[in-house]
C-alpha cells in the first residue's frame, strides 16, 4: 500500500576518501542509523564513494596521476560484493537506499546511482549523462539505458541526479513529465563563495548549489527535494592533496551545505557548519497537491502539442552481434551487470549445537 507519510534523512559527513571498505561500512552506519531513526528513505551524496575528487580542479595532470590510480582502486563495482553488502544493509532495514558513487566497470568510471529497494533489489542504476568539466578527465559518460532517474516506489515517484544535473532543464523536464514527488539532488563538495577567485563565475560554489539550485529544482518540479552534501575535515584536505603540495588548513568553507526543501521550495532543514551525520524531514506527499494543482508541468500547466522532449533511452554498442536466428543480439548494462537477478537469500538465523556440543549461529538460506 503506497505511503504518504513518512520519516526520511539525507546525509552529510566526510567520505572515507579513497578507502572502498572504510566507505562501505560507514554506508552501512548510515543506513543502519536512519532505520533505526524509522526513515523509509536514506540519501548519500554525488560519489559518497570513495569519495569526491575535488581535488581534480585544484592540481596539475602530473599531480593527479598517483591519487587517480589510487581513486580507481577505491571505486565500486555495481555487481561487486561490497555493493551486495550495502544492498543487504538496506534490506535488513527495510528502507529504501539512494547511493552516490564512483562506479567502476571494465576500466571506466562513471558517476553513478542506484537506488536500492526495502528488499535489497536495485530498481534503479543511473550514471551522470555528462561529466562536469574537469571531471571528464575522471569519468565516462553515461549511456542511453542508463540516465532514467524517477522510479516508481510505495514512497511514490522517487527521482535522483547528480550535480549539475539538478541544473539541467532537460533533464528536469524529464522528471517532471514522469509525476516526480520526492527528489534526491546528490551534491558533492566545493566550497563557499567566499573563495571565489576570478574569473571563476559563481556556478561553481557551493551556495549556488544549495541556496538557488536546489530550492528551485524543488520549486519548479513541486517535489520534496533531499539535498544530501559531502564535508570535509583538516585530515580530508591532507588527504586530497598531492605530494609536496601545502594543503588548506580551514575545511569550514566546504561544510554546511547540505538542504532540504518543500514542494514550494521552502527549507525545511539546514546544517551547522560543524554538523556531522543525518537530517530528518517528515514527508508528506499530499503537500504537493497545492503546489501541483498551481503548476503541473506534467499535465494541465504543459502544452505537449507545442513542445515536447525527445528521449532516446536506447544503448548504443561498441560491438554488434548477431543472435542464432540471425537478428540482432541486445542486451541492457541491467542485464550484464547481473541487476535484474535477486539479491541472495536472506539467512535464517539458526542456533544448534555442534559436535562439541556448544551451541554455534549457522547462518541457513531460506
Amino acid at each position: 500500500m503506497p505511503l504518504t507519510k513518512y520519516k526520511a534523512a539525507a546525509v552529510t559527513s566526510e567520505p572515507c576518501w579513497f578507502d572502498l571498505e572504510g566507505g562501505v561500512q560507514k554506508t552501512i552506519k548510515f543506513i543502519n542509523e536512519a532505520g533505526q531513526a524509522g526513515c523509509k528513505l536514506v540519501a548519500f551524496p554525488e560519489v559518497w564513494i570513495p569519495g569526491y575528487p575535488y581535488w581534480m580542479w585544484k592540481v596539475t595532470y602530473l599531480q593527479s596521476l598517483p591519487m587517480l590510480k589510487k581513486y580507481r582502486e577505491n571505486s565500486i563495482g555495481v555487481d561487486s560484493e561490497e555493493m551486495r553488502r550495502i544492498r543487504r544493509a538496506a534490506r535488513d532495514n527495510q528502507i529504501y537506499v539512494s547511493l552516490g558513487f564512483s562506479e567502476i566497470d571494465h576500466a571506466t568510471l562513471y558517476l553513478a546511482q542506484v537506488l536500492i529497494s526495502p528488499t535489497g533489489d536495485v530498481i534503479n542504476h543511473r550514471r551522470k549523462i555528462k561529466p562536469t568539466h574537469v571531471e571528464k578527465l575522471v569519468y565516462g559518460d553515461g549511456s542511453g539505458d542508463t540516465f532514467m532517474s524517477v522510479t516508481d516506489t510505495e514512497l511514490g515517484r522517487l527521482g535522483q541526479l547528480n550535480c549539475w544535473e539538478n541544473m539541467n532543464p532537460f533533464l528536469k523536464c524529464l522528471n517532471v513529465s514522469q509525476g516526480e514527488q520526492v527528489h534526491i539532488a546528490a551534491w558533492p563538495i566545493y566550497p563557499e563563495v567566499s573563495r571565489q577567485v576570478a574569473p571563476d563565475p559563481a556556478t561553481n560554489y557551493s551556495e549556488t548549489a544549495s541556496d538557488f539550485v536546489t530550492p528551485e529544482y524543488a520549486l519548479e518540479t513541486a517535489t520534496w527535494t533531499l539535498a544530501p552534501f559531502q564535508r570535509l575535515s583538516v585530515e580530508g584536505l591532507k588527504t586530497n592533496t598531492p605530494e609536496g603540495v601545502e594543503p588548506e588548513t580551514d575545511p569550514s568553507p566546504y561544510n554546511g551545505h547540505a538542504r532540504i526543501y518543500r514542494p514550494d521550495g521552502s527549507l525545511v532543514v539546514k546544517p551547522t557548519k560543524d554538523f556531522d551525520g543525518l537530517l530528518f524531514v517528515d514527508i508528506d506527499l499530499n503537500e504537493t497537491h497545492l503546489t501541483k494543482v498551481l503548476a503541473d508541468f506534467a499535465g494541465h500547466y504543459m502544452r505537449p502539442d507545442l513542445i515536447r522532449l525527445l528521449v532516446d533511452t536506447r544503448r548504443k554498442e561498441l560491438i554488434t552481434e548477431a543472435d542464432p536466428s540471425g537478428g540482432i543480439a541486445t542486451y541492457s548494462t541491467r542485464q550484464r551487470l547481473g541487476l535484474d537477478k535477486p539479491l541472495d537469500a536472506k539467512p535464517e538465523r539458526d542456533v544448534r549445537k555442534a559436535a562439541t556440543g556448544k551451541e554455534e549461529l549457522l547462518e541457513t538460506p531460506l
